[in-house]
């Protein structure tokens, strides 16, 4: 998965503190860091790669969902986020589940979906 952003080392650092990846690879071209390839075993490779115009356009939209495996689980999830002070909405009951919304360094949001369905009874 590819994520443009305005300022590559700034969002490595919020990735990997805030959802705990590894840094596999840092590309510099020029006296500048262009791109960063992190992962942990949980999920894929995220390649974080600098292209400022991009990343305000899609400032707002959702282009990464990462699976949670409870409400419990996304509710621990919004404890940490408090802690490490990263930009975020609270727990939300959707149509296919629970999810937290978390704004990346640029804007984007990373979505934390747990993979509950409501019953009928409770939508």
């Amino acid at each position: 998965m590819r994520i443009p952003v305005s300022d590559v080392t700034a969002s490595t650092d919020w990735y990997t503190e805030v959802f705990g990846l590894s840094v596999l690879l840092v590309e510099e071209e020029e006296y500048q860091v262009v791109g960063a390839v992190l992962s942990t075993p949980d999920i894929p490779s995220l390649g974080l790669h600098l292209d400022p115009s991009r990343a305000v356009a899609l400032a707002g939209f959702s282009l990464v969902e990462l699976a949670v495996e409870s409400r419990e689980a996304l509710s621990k999830w919004d404890s940490w986020l408090e802690e490490v002070g990263a930009v975020h909405g609270g727990m939300v009951e959707g149509p296919l589940g629970w999810y937290i919304d978390v704004s990346d360094p640029d804007g984007l949001i990373v979505q934390l979906h747990t993979p509950e369905h409501p019953s009928v009874e409770e939508s």
